[in-house]
């Protein structure tokens, strides 16, 4: 299905292996604009006063109108203590923002994605995120899409683990197209959309 509208264009769509649904929008529209193109609830509304920054408005609701028109104006989205989300609509739902985009995944088995902008402060920063032996392997042919991959991955696992305490040295390891959590296996996608780059992982089956 798809959703294009005056406040946000959607750029990229893909159905995985495990039937899961990958969407991506680029949003065209400021907090005020968007808030005219969705029905919230009083508890919804709340929850956007509430809010302190444009940036963080904007991604509030452009992910509902994004799965409001998915599945129903009715839906709810909200957030076990982990910070994961979830609706009652579908079993598993995964979501990352970036700079004016938003990605969202969902399906009948777990997920976990990631969408970034390749930047050069990247390059600075990997090194916080990677165990000894990755940076090392990443120092031998460093670049910035690379290190956005590398970091997409990372996030991707988190997102699929839904763990805030998860540390990403010591926990997950990444070598290639493969990640492991705590004896979990994962494989690694990277798709380019636009000026970004979507990652995703799936459990190894």
């Amino acid at each position: 299905m798809s959703i294009f509208t005056s406040e946000m264009k959607q750029v990229f769509y893909k159905s995985t292996a495990t039937n899961s649904h990958l969407y991506v929008w680029k949003v065209q529209a400021t907090a005020s604009q968007l808030l005219k193109a969705v029905r919230l609830s009083d508890n919804e509304l709340q929850n956007f006063t509430d809010l302190k920054t444009e940036k963080r408005k904007v991604e509030f609701l452009a992910c509902r109108i994004a799965l409001k028109n998915l599945f129903t104006e009715e839906l709810i989205l909200d957030h076990f203590t982990s910070g994961k989300p979830f609706i009652k609509e579908v079993k598993h739902l995964s979501i990352s923002h970036s700079h004016n985009y938003i990605a969202i995944a969902f399906g009948e088995t777990e997920i976990g994605l990631d969408i970034e902008k390749p930047q050069e402060k990247m390059l600075r920063l990997i090194s916080r995120v990677l165990s000894e032996q990755e940076n090392k392997t990443f120092l031998k042919n460093p670049s910035i899409e690379l290190a956005c991959k590398l970091w997409g991955a990372k996030e991707s696992v988190l997102k699929y683990i839904g763990d805030k305490n998860l540390n990403y040295r010591d926990d997950i390891k990444l070598q290639g197209n493969y990640a492991c959590y705590l004896g979990q296996e994962f494989n690694i996608y990277h798709e380019d959309v636009e000026e970004m780059i979507l990652t995703y992982v799936e459990k190894m089956i």
